[in-house]
Parts: C-alpha cells; sequence; structure tokens
C-alpha cells in the first residue's frame, strides 16, 4: 500500500485487519515488481496487482486486474490455487 500510513492504520483499524499491512510509501517495491502500471492510476499508484516474492526477491507469480468491467479483486479461494501451486513448483 502506498497511501499515507495514517490512513493505512485506521482503514486496517475500522476493517479489523489485525496482522500486517505492507507500506511502500517510496513505492520503490511497486515499480520493482511493475505494479504501478495495471491500475485505475497508472505510475501513481499501483493497482490491484497480486504478486509472489520468494525471500530472493525473485517474484514467481503474478496477476492484474483486468481493466474496467472486470472483478477489482481476485478471489481468495482462486489466490490460494495461485499460491499453492507456485509453491509447489518451486
Amino acid at each position: 500500500m502506498v497511501d499515507p500510513l495514517g490512513q493505512l492504520k485506521s482503514e486496517a483499524a475500522a476493517r479489523g485487519i489485525t496482522g500486517s499491512v505492507a507500506y511502500d510509501g517510496d513505492k520503490a517495491v511497486s515499480e520493482r515488481y511493475n505494479a504501478m502500471e495495471a491500475s485505475m492510476h497508472p505510475g501513481t499508484k499501483p493497482g490491484h496487482t497480486f504478486v509472489l516474492v520468494t525471500k530472493a526477491g525473485q517474484m514467481i507469480w503474478r496477476w492484474d486486474w483486468g481493466g474496467h468491467g472486470k472483478p477489482m479483486y481476485l478471489d481468495v479461494n482462486e489466490l490460494y490455487g495461485y499460491v499453492s501451486d507456485s509453491l509447489q513448483k518451486g
């Protein structure tokens, strides 16, 4: 997330999120994994992009929102399947 940290904290609290929320204030991580283009705000904010990254920093899977008229989310069960498959492949 690249939104201001205070805004992220209050949004997480309002939604009952108790786990970690990744903060990318300088957008360096979003830019590294090319998450700034598949967005409603290209180059300004990352879009609805999911990436699976190894501990070494290698991206082994990604999913991008396909554009207007398509869902702006990935179903949790579908995401779980993609992540599980990618982890099994190594």
